[in-house]
């Protein structure tokens, strides 16, 4: 299984779009993906055609399963939702999602949610695409912590540069937790 997470420090720039465009491709060639929508904003969610405010389960109860040890295969099966394209599977995202660094983000293990989320699905997907936030704090650090590639995008304007040069920062000290090289690229959108 493939890990990519797609981040940057600036809303706005084309996380979402480059998420479930490349999903798009990539399940193209028969392979099965996995979308997660990490955004409070739901947009990825949205996109597919699925208003967050009305779904029973999001991303959100990965958390909430771990804080509870209570984290299985059963939970993972219950928060994925097929979509209407083929190979394209998505685990919902939810405004609940703007709770967790206030209250969860103390708890042990909550760095590693998404890690040990992807332990259960290793079998049933070949890429997983994560859509992140566009804030450092528990759901990024999830994301940057176990994703293998990550995908910058950054529109060519002045913020959006600014916002790169944060999300350089926070790729230097995950790098440097990790002990590894981090794996990236930045993509240049809206030109």
């Amino acid at each position: 299984m493939k890990v990519w997470a797609f981040a940057n420090q600036k809303g706005g720039v084309g996380k979402t779009t480059t998420t479930i465009t490349l999903a798009g491709l990539i399940a193209q060639q028969s392979k099965r993906v996995l979308m997660i929508d990490f955004d409070p904003h739901s947009s990825l969610t949205a996109y597919l055609g699925w208003d967050a405010d009305t779904l029973d389960s999001s991303s959100y109860l990965l958390f909430d399963a771990l804080s509870k040890n209570s984290l299985d295969y059963r939970i993972c099966q219950r928060i994925l939702m097929r979509t209407p394209f083929k190979n394209l599977y998505l685990i919902p995202g939810s405004l609940a999602l703007a709770t967790l660094d206030k209250k969860l983000s103390k708890l042990d293990g909550m760095g590693l949610v998404l890690e040990k989320t992807l332990e259960l699905l290793k079998n049933d997907f070949d890429y997983v695409l994560i859509d992140c936030p566009p804030v450092v704090g528990i759901l990024m650090v999830n994301a940057l912590a176990t994703c293998h590639h990550l995908i910058i995008p950054v529109q060519t304007e002045y913020l959006a540069l600014k916002g790169l040069e944060r999300m350089m920062r926070t790729i230097e000290m995950i790098a440097k937790a990790k002990h590894q090289k981090f794996s990236f690229t930045i993509l240049p959108t809206m030109f």
